[in-house]
């Protein structure tokens, strides 16, 4: 009887009141607000804007709150080696001054503030990344136990696919000619998911995850990707097509419902310029790109 009854830790049910009690100010993509606890992924191809507007996104985190930030601690897994800190600090300070509207010096000393909230860890695997956010919440409690953590964000979520595809492969050969009723292998990417998902019931922040367009699901422009990463969350509405996935995948596979669900999905990609489209701008000019989003509960917004 005991074990019917819903239990949760006091970290998880103080981190719901702060989400219940939380201003709204979240950043907007297409209208609407992405705010605390909500797990997002950014999907596309190569120079598709992926990253760039994480930029963004991390921007609304570490500004001040009077310059319409969060002033909350964004943390960003650099699964790439490759983020470019210098370019986030002309875009934040390119905010600073167009729509912020300080002149030079002053935009330079609100960045330098703002960029003090910008932690970026640079794990050189899966496991190594799984093992760093099982230990987040720790370090947070130590150097940032006066600040919210409003984003983590991990770019990309592919970049460690092709090892640890092949590390699965030799799993699955394992356990095909070793198979016994019921038995499970976690893979790493698992483990990476559960810790992600276990610091998002404490602290609940906006996380978001960029990753790989590989395979489109047709061929109309613009269209959604084909998910080449499993396990991995989705929306809720389509966890019936992953579970419904072969018998040898599966042994390999958590079950749909102990995984994080995705709160929002996020599509980008290049297009041509006769195709409806939105835009926004870079160092480098205008780019224009399609974005697509899917919601939890709803069709294409």
């Amino acid at each position: 009887m005991l074990a019917d009854i819903h239990t949760e830790s006091l970290a998880e049910l103080l981190a719901q009141v702060y989400s219940e009690q939380a201003t709204p100010n979240g950043p907007h993509i297409l209208g609407s607000s992405l705010g605390r606890g909500d797990i997002v992924e950014i999907q596309g191809g190569p120079s598709s804007g992926k990253t760039h507007l994480l930029f963004h996104l991390i921007i609304d985190c570490i500004l001040p709150s009077q310059h319409a930030g969060w002033a909350d601690v964004a943390v960003v897994f650099d699964m790439d080696h490759s983020f470019n800190i210098i370019r986030l600090n002309h875009l934040l300070l390119s905010r600073l001054t167009r729509a912020g509207g300080l002149n030079a010096s002053a935009a330079e000393s609100v960045a330098q503030q703002s960029l003090k909230r910008l932690l970026i860890f640079k794990p050189s695997s899966t496991l190594e990344l799984a093992a760093t956010l099982s230990h987040l919440a720790r370090h947070h409690s130590s150097q940032f136990s006066r600040q919210n953590i409003g984003i983590v964000a991990i770019d990309s979520v592919s970049s460690r696919y092709w090892p640890d595809r092949f590390v699965a492969e030799q799993m699955r050969s394992s356990l095909t000619s070793h198979i016994q009723p019921g038995s499970k292998h976690v893979t790493s990417l698992h483990h990476m998911l559960l810790a992600l998902e276990s610091f998002s019931r404490t602290h609940r922040p906006l996380i978001i995850m960029t990753n790989w367009g590989l395979h489109s699901l047709n061929n109309s422009a613009p269209s959604f990707y084909r998910q080449h990463l499993q396990p991995f969350p989705t929306l809720p509405s389509l966890r019936l097509a992953q579970s419904n996935q072969s018998t040898e995948i599966n042994m390999l596979l958590p079950h749909p419902k102990s995984m994080p669900s995705l709160t929002s999905h996020i599509t980008l990609q290049n297009i041509d310029t006769d195709v409806r489209c939105n835009s926004f701008e870079t160092q480098g000019g205008l780019v224009q790109f399609a974005m697509l989003l899917r919601k939890s509960g709803s069709s294409v917004v």
